[in-house]
């Protein structure tokens, strides 16, 4: 039995790398100003960030349309495939809510696979890429799904932001951290917990310190370097994506860094300059 891997658009996997693992990204909105726009179909990044600060008020993002997740389903459903969706973090989101019950409205329920990836952003993007060479040999659903479930309980969530006032303002950090962050002009580390929440992980003084913090925490961490290629994703600040790239490099022989955009729909909730590292820790 085929699968068919499918995502949301907040996993900010690069088009080609979706391409090359056969991996079809279903649109999030996000609604700029009153005006309600579909994620890597009517707004990119490069004009998402460079508008930013003129918005009116912060971008707001929702779940995909049940009816559009239901088409898709159905769409490899047809073509003899079973389907699995892994989703934007249900302790961010209510589409993996949303997404299990369109999957029981299927004409075969059975064979819809709903998977909370219990993260954001190009995290999850490299999940949904390690799910696909899992799936490429696998003989069941039930054995490959706990081999996938092992890869999203080692998959580290690290970043570093220039202000927390985004994340404070959509409700993902207390008003408390965000006020400390600002009186003591630290710049944050936060981490994704086993939950799937954002919470604080260190302070450090400089936005320098912050990038050398996130590739300490990887040298301790990651499982196996030599095996992974780790993910690095930013808003608005690619030179800082290399210098992290190369940290990294001087420290740990990975096997390869894929860089990415932090799309629309995470953007809207962290703002520019947001860095972000993701790779397989040991557990």
């Amino acid at each position: 039995m085929p699968f068919k891997i499918l995502v949301d658009s907040a996993s900010d996997i690069p088009l080609d790398r979706a391409i090359a693992a056969g991996i079809e990204t279903v649109p999030m909105p996000v609604t700029i100003d009153g005006n309600t726009y579909l994620e890597g179909v009517n707004l990119n990044t490069q004009d998402f960030y460079s508008e930013y600060h003129r918005y009116k008020e912060l971008p707001k993002t929702s779940q995909p349309n049940p009816n559009t997740l239901l088409e898709h389903y159905e769409r490899w459903l047809s073509e003899g495939c079973d389907v699995v969706a892994i989703h934007l973090s249900s302790g961010l989101s209510s589409t993996f809510a949303t997404a299990q019950i369109i999957a029981e409205t299927t004409s075969a329920p059975e064979r819809v696979h709903i998977i909370d990836s219990l993260g954001a952003s190009f995290g999850y993007g490299l999940l949904a890429i390690s799910a696909q060479q899992v799936l490429a040999s696998a003989t069941s659903w039930k054995d490959a799904e706990a081999e996938i479930l092992d890869i999203r309980a080692k998959m580290r969530y690290i970043f570093t932001l220039d202000t927390l006032e985004y994340l404070v303002k959509g409700g993902r950090v207390s008003k408390t951290a965000g006020f400390l962050g600002s009186l003591l002009d630290v710049k944050p580390v936060l981490h994704m917990t086993s939950e799937g929440k954002i919470e604080p992980f260190a302070k450090v003084r400089s936005r320098r310190a912050a990038i050398r913090k996130l590739a300490e925490v990887l040298e301790e961490e990651i499982d196996h370097p030599e095996e992974q290629i780790i993910g690095i994703s930013h808003s608005a600040c690619y030179e800082e994506a290399l210098i992290l790239a190369r940290e990294i490099r001087e420290r740990v022989a990975v096997k390869d860094i894929w860089i990415s955009d932090i799309g629309c729909v995470v953007g809207s909730h962290t703002g520019p300059g947001t860095l972000a590292l993701f790779y397989q820790r040991k557990v």
